[in-house]
């Protein structure tokens, strides 16, 4: 997370480390925009065994990874499994890196998790990397992934993964209405994160259990915890717009600093002042460009 002191070995080993990623981002736009927050892609040479830290964010991750060499689907999984999707997070976690290889992202909003992914319920999937294709069409998948293989440079995937996106946004098809009406209530609280659950449940004409009931089926977190994760990450956009603390924890709707910093910590593991500003590396800072100024890698 946050560098100490570092020796001239270890400050070597993390800049080979920073140069090993190289991330682009693509602008979101047109009919893709109430479906998808943020597109992303990089590509990874091989990388000595770190830890990368990923904390909560608003968004459910579409991700397709596949290898650089002749055989570039195989490399990473057989063909259609290396579509994934990771949900909404509880907690900071990490992982290692997979090297030598090309990821991209693109960061669904609710609605863009209902339609996309064809009302189908998260709950069904694992929250951290589960397979598209348990959900969807498995030959939906496998075209998406020789189509990103097909195309020659960084740019060109990332666009082709867009444009399968933007197809898929814009289809004709009768989403599931309950599907549909937790879509609703999730982007009206990502909105305004201040925003009562009794009151986006009464919109709705559901009871406040019910539509907690809704969010755990089709996005398998509660009103309550994407509230707290929105709001934290407000916190992160508005300090990069050079907001104080102070001012950002009053406009995020919390009682005070003392109180943002106990949801901070709950939720990321560090205090406000180390969460905004641990973000130091080009995977981290090609998503802040991505999301608008939101933390999603440490």
């Amino acid at each position: 997370m946050q560098q100490g002191s570092l020796s001239i070995h270890d400050e070597e080993r993390m800049r080979a480390i920073d140069e090993a990623f190289r991330p682009i981002v693509m602008p979101v736009m047109g009919a893709l925009a109430p479906h998808v927050l943020g597109l992303m892609a990089v590509e990874v040479d091989q990388v000595p065994p770190f830890e990368q830290h990923v904390v909560p964010h608003e968004s459910v991750v579409l991700s397709v990874q596949l290898g650089r060499g002749m055989h570039c689907v195989e490399q990473k999984g057989p063909l259609g499994e290396n579509t994934r999707l990771t949900g909404i997070r509880e907690w900071t976690g990490s992982f290692m890196p997979a090297g030598d290889c090309v990821t991209l992202f693109a960061l669904l909003t609710p609605l863009g998790a209902v339609t996309l992914l064809e009302s189908q319920p998260l709950s069904r999937l694992p929250r951290i990397r589960g397979r598209v294709d348990h959900l969807l069409d498995a030959r939906l998948t496998r075209e998406l992934e020789v189509r990103v293989a097909l195309a020659a440079t960084l740019e060109q995937k990332l666009h082709t993964m867009a444009t399968w996106l933007e197809q898929r946004a814009t289809a004709t098809r009768d989403n599931h209405p309950v599907a549909m009406r937790a879509a609703r209530a999730a982007m009206r609280l990502l909105a305004d994160p201040m925003s009562r659950v009794e009151d986006l449940a009464d919109d709705e004409l559901l009871s406040r259990r019910q539509l907690e009931r809704d969010f755990a089926h089709w996005f398998d977190t509660s009103p309550r915890h994407l509230a707290h994760v929105a709001r934290v990450q407000a916190v992160s956009r508005g300090v990069r717009r050079g907001e104080s603390l102070a001012d950002v924890a009053a406009g995020a709707g919390f009682a005070d600093q003392s109180h943002m910093a106990r949801v901070v910590r709950r939720l990321t593991g560090l205090t406000p002042q180390r969460f905004v500003r641990s973000n130091t590396t080009p995977m981290s800072a090609a998503f802040r460009t991505a999301t608008g100024g939101a933390t999603v890698y440490l």
